[in-house]
């Protein structure tokens, strides 16, 4: 059974280190298997708003949008995505980018346009519906500000709750409890 720490110490209030809590536990006869970190998986992610869509001059099925990061100029990002409209807030891979599964994210050209980055889905996070009910499964994940509180050009992982530890307890199936 997997366990957020962030939802445990809703239940039971401590503070202590993640290998500190694995050990606790441990040498309270509970065992836990492991314990990881979403966010080491991801690196280079932040919130991005798409300001300006336009269609690719050498592409049917590719967009060229110009995305607001917070830096002093917005990225130029292709994408395939069709369920993005101007002033969505998205997850934006930035070049070097590091996500789930060992992806790097460069800056490259697709059909003669530099892109630097990717908008990112819900599967590119490592993430699922469940993990953000309403979202769209197959296109790019776009947050609702009345669900997720951002800024532009703030960490992805921490605004999207990514920076908690899992813990894998093996669950005895001997006991009838």
């Amino acid at each position: 059974m997997k366990a957020p720490l962030k939802w445990i110490q809703d239940y039971a209030h401590f503070t202590c280190t993640p290998q500190e809590f694995f050990d606790k536990m441990t040498m309270t006869g509970t065992k836990v298997e492991t314990f990881e970190c979403e966010a080491d998986q991801i690196k280079n992610v932040v919130i991005g708003r798409v300001d300006k869509i336009q269609p690719h001059p050498g592409a049917d099925k590719l967009v060229v949008c110009t995305v607001d990061v917070g830096r002093s100029e917005p990225l130029t990002i292709c994408t395939g995505a069709a369920n993005l409209q101007e002033g969505d807030v998205v997850p934006v891979a930035l070049d070097d980018a590091r996500l789930p599964g060992g992806v790097e994210i460069h800056r490259s050209e697709l059909r003669g346009v530099e892109s630097n980055g990717m908008l990112c889905s819900l599967g590119e996070l490592g993430l699922t519906a469940h993990d953000f009910p309403g979202a769209v499964e197959d296109g790019i994940m776009v947050l609702d500000p009345a669900d997720t509180p951002y800024e532009i050009g703030a960490d992805a992982v921490k605004v999207l709750g990514m920076d908690d530890v899992a813990f894998d307890f093996e669950i005895t199936p001997n006991r009838p409890d």
